[in-house]
């Protein structure tokens, strides 16, 4: 019976030695008006630092708030220069400082300095955000009718940036055929030294207008990320994609294009949060010389209730020398709709 109690009183000691090697092991955020909170920097992206505490839950705190920040776990810490260090995070020497921890030593950065912060073991859920669509409109005097419904997810790393997004609109005319239009598309961004970055992409495209029952390509590129701050990002890219189009009518075909893209976002997560992107990209064909296709979209997004947004895009599609017969060269169109962040 004394073997049993002292096996149960050991256990718990041990317990309790865990739990609290566990709690001490906290993270501290000393805000530039005096505040000082403790508990867990979960990710800085963007300019906002997700801060996991016991008494107030997740909670979000602008960087540019933030005076220091200390870590005994492990961080992925990245640059606007596009250098990145990982280590814990001390008391910094100075106040707008970050002190990491290395393998090579203790090196300090400026706070304005570094535009991503994660976990070395950060999950999977930490690094991917969420988000769903939904529009619709009709009027009565035309009878027509409008629907959108788009997807967007986004899976972040210190080394890649994985994107996927859905969308799909289908509008409706009393006594003639709905015309549909919808797009699935991913891109994976794999960083290197000097703001570089090597990308590979993937579309599925669908459009009545343009005359494309399925439009399928497969490319990769290189690229340059002149502009990335806690507001902004600016990217270039140029490669080539192999692209296969099915036409409502007439016959398939296989082409090798070369690939443009300019890409600018601008983002702010003081109340309400919002957020700007431009997208263009351009499609001159290698193997049909003369054609050329190109796509412009533009999406602003803005908070009015928790992870609730407003959204309203702009986009546009051309095609020099569409493949289906009697297809329309150009589309476009604006569609207003409200988004959930997950």
């Amino acid at each position: 019976m004394s073997s049993l109690l002292s096996r149960a009183v050991l256990l718990t000691l041990l317990v309790a030695l865990s739990f609290n090697a566990r709690a001490a092991k906290t993270d501290v955020v000393y805000l530039h008006n005096g505040d000082r909170i403790t508990g867990e920097a979960k990710t800085l992206f963007r300019g906002k630092l997700e801060f996991s505490t016991d008494h107030m839950g997740t909670i979000y705190i602008e960087w540019d708030d933030i005076k220091e920040i200390t870590s005994t776990t492990g961080q992925a810490v990245e640059l606007t220069n596009g250098q990145r260090f990982y280590g814990p995070l001390n008391k910094p020497e100075n106040s707008d400082m970050l002190m990491i921890d290395t393998e090579q030593g203790t090196v300090g950065v400026g706070t304005t300095d570094v535009i991503a912060m994660y976990p070395v073991e950060a999950g999977f859920w930490q690094r991917l955000d969420v988000s769903a669509s939904l529009g619709f409109s009709w009027d009565k005097g035309s009878s027509v009718g409008k629907y959108n419904l788009g997807i967007d997810a986004e899976y972040r790393d210190p080394r890649f940036i994985t994107r996927a997004s859905l969308s799909t609109e289908i509008t409706t005319v009393e006594q003639q055929e709905d015309n549909r239009r919808a797009n699935l598309s991913a891109t994976h961004m794999a960083f290197m030294k000097n703001k570089r970055f090597t990308a590979y992409f993937g579309n599925l495209e669908h459009n009545d207008e343009l005359g494309i029952d399925l439009r399928a390509l497969g490319g990769a590129g290189y690229g340059w990320v002149p502009i990335r701050s806690n507001r902004s990002w600016f990217s270039i890219l140029g490669g080539v994609d192999v692209n296969h189009e099915i036409p409502q009518d007439g016959e398939p075909e296989t082409n090798l294009e070369a690939v443009g893209m300019l890409n600018y976002e601008y983002y702010k997560y003081s109340n309400p949060e919002r957020k700007f992107t431009v997208n263009l990209l351009v499609f001159p064909s290698i193997t049909n010389f003369g054609r050329w296709r190109a796509d412009f979209n533009t999406d602003f997004r803005l908070e009015f209730v928790d992870d609730l947004f407003w959204v309203l895009d702009f986009y546009a599609n051309y095609d020099s020398d569409p493949i289906s017969t009697n297809a329309s060269n150009s589309d476009y169109g604006i569609t207003s709709s409200l988004a959930y962040k997950f």
